[in-house]
């Protein structure tokens, strides 16, 4: 009985540390040069509890055509990136005001952090990054536009999330809200299976 508790025990705990045990992502480099930022769309990032990644300021190399860009990076709302909009009493994230030294950020996907200052992240949430600089000195302080509007740099962190987990949720979304405004019926959020159920409690009243 004893031998079977423990074995049970330990294999809880093996449990417990593979979901904890994160990997270190590839570095997100905050250029224009960048080709992973989608036009009209940017980067869109499927982070899990756990892991690490690195936001990048660009660095300068004449030798390699590298000329020097400036940015300012905001965690910011989703309007906000929508707007590509800041305010001035926002706190940047990353300041990229030396393109002749190595500087980065580094995020570390954690629901709790023993740090006060520390980020923390809810599983199933998005998070989102952008700057709104122009990419030269004189437009660091920019609060409005910028690169994010005109070279797309904004990063969506959907953490805990899968693609396969957002593609079924945006389907039923559109299934359920398509049959509510068709048939306009209250109840029909009674008659749904769990993932319309969900829904429905956020579309049906819009």
């Amino acid at each position: 009985m004893g031998g079977r508790a423990r074995s049970c025990g330990a294999v809880i705990l093996l449990a417990i540390f593979c979901s904890c045990r994160g990997v270190t992502l590839e570095s997100i480099h905050w250029s224009c040069s960048n080709a992973k930022f989608t036009p009209g769309q940017g980067l869109v990032l499927y982070p899990q509890i756990g892991d690490k990644m690195d936001i990048v300021c660009p660095r300068a190399d004449p030798s390699s055509g590298r000329t020097e860009e400036f940015y300012k990076v905001y965690l910011v709302t989703k309007s906000q990136m929508e707007s590509c909009g800041v305010d001035k009493t926002d706190t940047p994230l990353l300041n990229c005001d030396k393109p002749d030294q190595d500087v980065k950020f580094t995020f570390k996907f954690q629901e709790f952090s023993p740090n006060l200052w520390g980020l923390e992240f809810l599983k199933g949430r998005d998070y989102y990054i952008t700057s709104t600089s122009t990419g030269s000195m004189r437009g660091l302080d920019n609060t409005r536009g910028g690169v994010c509007r005109t070279k797309s740099m904004k990063l969506v962190l959907r953490v805990g999330q899968s693609k396969q987990h957002v593609f079924i949720l945006a389907f039923m979304d559109k299934v359920v809200h398509t049959n509510i405004h068709k048939r306009k019926d209250p109840d029909l959020c009674s008659r749904t299976n769990k993932w319309q159920q969900l829904l429905c409690s956020e579309r049906l009243y819009e």
